[in-house]
């Protein structure tokens, strides 16, 4: 969509500047009923320009509002399990090393899930995130 909105913007700035010369040959050249035809039609360029200004603003503000939607399911879900990890820790006075956190990062490199990244949180974080994705998707929530 961001793409669409670059080419868009390209083309109509192309257009505008097109009808710029045209309306500048015709005055030059005494050209007055060309003149009222370009003057309408830079109207109506003015008027895309305003509409394309309001669409982009509204898509970024969606944008952002996907990011930090999908952003809250993630951060909920690693709070979770630090919670839990944390009630463990507690339990057994000391921190186990089967701790859920410790226990999903080894999952993840042992089923190459990681995409590279070899910093634990990291790559739990980025498997996690992409899970979450996913499922926001499937259920056509994003």
């Amino acid at each position: 969509m961001e793409q669409y909105f670059k080419q868009f913007e390209e083309k109509l700035q192309v257009a505008e500047e097109k009808l710029d010369i045209l309306s500048d040959w015709h005055i030059a050249k005494g050209y007055k009923g060309a003149t009222e035809i370009a003057e309408e039609c830079r109207t109506a360029i003015t008027l895309l320009w305003t509409e394309f200004y309001i669409l982009s603003e509204a898509y970024l503000q969606a944008e952002v509002s996907h990011e930090e939607f999908y952003q809250a399911n993630v951060n909920n879900l690693l709070g979770e399990l630090k919670k839990h990890d944390n009630e463990i820790t507690e339990r057994h006075k000391k921190a186990p090393e089967w701790l859920l956190f410790n226990f999903l990062d080894k999952a993840i490199k042992e089923n190459n899930l990681s995409d590279g990244i070899t910093h634990a949180t990291a790559s739990t974080w980025t498997y996690l995130r992409s899970l979450v994705v996913k499922d926001l998707k499937e259920r056509g929530l994003l």
